[in-house]
């Protein structure tokens, strides 16, 4: 009989990993229904598989100096491994990182796994309840927000420009909106060219293209790249 209620555990487990799995999959992201499912199904198989193996060794005697059993370790060993596996859906192009969300959901689902796993029911229930919430809802106010977008700015110039450039930029850094912020500088083509590298973050829309004109019409400006 007991087996029977920790197997509702699992069943519980995968019920509630199938309903994030599901939404991942109607947003057509790499890790979808099967992935969540067997994540979050297999760590609440770790937890009620160790629930009863516990029960094995006796709590007395010489067993017990023997055999310590912490199911803290165990959870934790889970979330590590999980880890591994939401960091292969991480992908770094540039500035633009894609699939953390995707690598938090599976991270969550394990979770929900563990706890279901562990015999709480509401708690996992609720914390689906809030990670769909996270998912459908924040996302739709997340795309009402003007996301920060990033420029690279590359100037070439006359090293003898090089102050008057820089004062440019402290005037057009006035603008809240925007930040802009000098990341590098090298020496090109012996000592007659040197190279600007600014860094443009800003909200919203932006005239980038009137920073362009405001700087290139500086005397001693060769050429200007946005990147």
């Amino acid at each position: 009989m007991e087996e029977w209620t920790l197997l509702i555990r699992v069943l519980i487990a995968a019920l509630l990993a199938g309903v994030i799995g599901a939404e991942r999959e109607l947003h057509g992201r790499p890790a979808g229904l099967r992935t969540h499912l067997l994540v979050g199904t297999g760590a609440a198989l770790v937890m009620v598989t160790f629930a009863l193996t516990a029960r094995v060794v006796p709590a007395t005697g010489l067993w017990r100096e023997l055999v310590r059993v912490d199911p803290g370790r165990l959870a934790a060993g889970i979330i590590t491994g999980i880890g591994f596996l939401g960091a292969g859906t991480i992908l770094r192009t540039g500035d633009w990182v894609f699939g953390l969300t995707t690598a938090a959901s599976i991270w969550f689902v394990g979770a929900l796994g563990i706890a279901a796993g562990e015999g709480l029911y509401i708690i996992a229930a609720g914390g689906m309840v809030i990670g769909l919430v996270v998912l459908t809802v924040m996302d739709r106010l997340e795309q009402r927000i003007p996301s920060a977008v990033r420029h690279q700015l590359v100037v070439e110039i006359d090293p003898r420009a090089q102050d008057e450039v820089l004062s440019a930029v402290d005037r057009l850094r006035s603008d809240r909106s925007m930040r802009i912020r000098l990341t590098g500088w090298e020496v090109k083509e012996g000592k007659d060219r040197a190279a600007l590298r600014f860094r443009i973050r800003h909200r919203g829309s932006v005239d980038i293209g009137g920073i362009a004109s405001t700087i290139s019409g500086i005397d001693g400006v060769y050429s200007l790249r946005l990147e």
